[in-house]
């Protein structure tokens, strides 16, 4: 698996209550189905923000790019300047 894509499941699951994370089924499944709303969004979007060293840029903000944790990544990967958290030394 991608290492950016599973940095951003983890951040995704750390966001997520307990018994939303397990009903999550892949990268593709629908954030909003598991009940991600407005202030899931904005506590997801600072956890990435935090996780990447990154600011995302204005024109990826919409719903489209927190569609799914695949739409997330695809977001993330092309933003200039981000540090994939699985990349950095520990």
């Amino acid at each position: 698996m991608d290492p950016t894509l599973m940095s951003v499941t983890d951040v995704v699951r750390r966001v997520l209550p307990e018994d939303r994370v397990r009903a999550m089924s892949g990268p593709d499944h629908e954030l909003r189905d598991l009940g991600l709303g407005s202030l899931e969004l904005v506590s997801l979007l600072v956890a990435l923000e935090d996780a990447f060293s990154v600011r995302l840029p204005a024109d990826v903000m919409h719903h489209a790019t927190f569609r799914s944790v695949r739409t997330l990544t695809a977001a993330l990967q092309t933003t200039p300047g981000i540090e994939d958290p699985h990349a950095r030394p520990r």
